[in-house]
This record gives structure tokens, sequence and C-alpha cells, in this order.
């Protein structure tokens, strides 16, 4: 019976390491521009879009945009996909990627656009 529970105990053991291990692998930090642009690995950076340096080349459906950080520093990233319906209203984005030595190379993004349920001055 000892058996049973040392053996049930090493499996809940187990998977716990192996759920933390992965949960971990998972999480994807927020970084600034200097940071991402030092990084190896897989980041995320946040900034205003600047919607006069935007472009989108249907034919490789690559969306070429800057966005820049609260110090006023800019960075260019490139994002391989369908531009999201809401970019041109966007205020600012949140970019998932790494930087390839010239640009950062999003392959996720998350559009922050100006809230419609925003109250005016009374």
């Amino acid at each position: 019976m000892k058996a049973k529970y040392i053996i049930g105990v090493a499996v809940i053991v187990g998977a716990a390491v192996f759920g933390a291990l992965e949960f971990r692998g998972t999480m994807t930090p927020y970084v600034d521009f200097n940071e991402a642009k030092a990084s190896q690995t897989r980041c995320q950076v946040m900034g205003e879009v600047e919607h006069g340096a935007t472009s989108y080349e249907t034919a490789s459906q690559t969306l070429l945009f800057t966005i820049v950080d609260e110090d006023g520093q800019p960075l260019r990233v490139a994002y391989q996909g369908i531009m999201p319906g809401n970019f041109e209203q966007a205020e600012s984005v949140v970019a998932k990627g790494h930087f390839d030595g010239r640009r950062f190379e999003a392959d996720e993004l998350l559009v922050k656009c100006p809230s419609k349920y925003q109250g005016g001055e009374v």
C-alpha cells in the first residue's frame, strides 16, 4: 500500500514540475527597445504607432510600421500576416517577436485602439 502512495506522490510532483516548466516557457517579457535589440530570445515591446511610417505589401502580406516608446525612440517593426482590421485606428501596439539586426520581426500583434466608451469632459 505504501508503494501506491509513493508512486502517486511522484506522479503529482512530476506533473507539477512539468506544468511549471511549460508555463515558464510561454512567458514573454516586456522589454524596452534597447533590450529588445540586444536580446537573443523572443520578447515583447510596446509603443505608439507612427502612422506616417506605415506600409502594407499585399503580395507578401507584410506590414511595416514604426512604433515610438515613451522616450521618443523609434523602432521599425515588420509583421508577416494579414493586417489587423483596426490597425489604422490603433493608438499603440504590443509586438511579440525578436530583433533580427535591422528591425523587430513580430510574429504576433496586439492592437490597442481608443475606447469608444470613453466619456467626454462634462
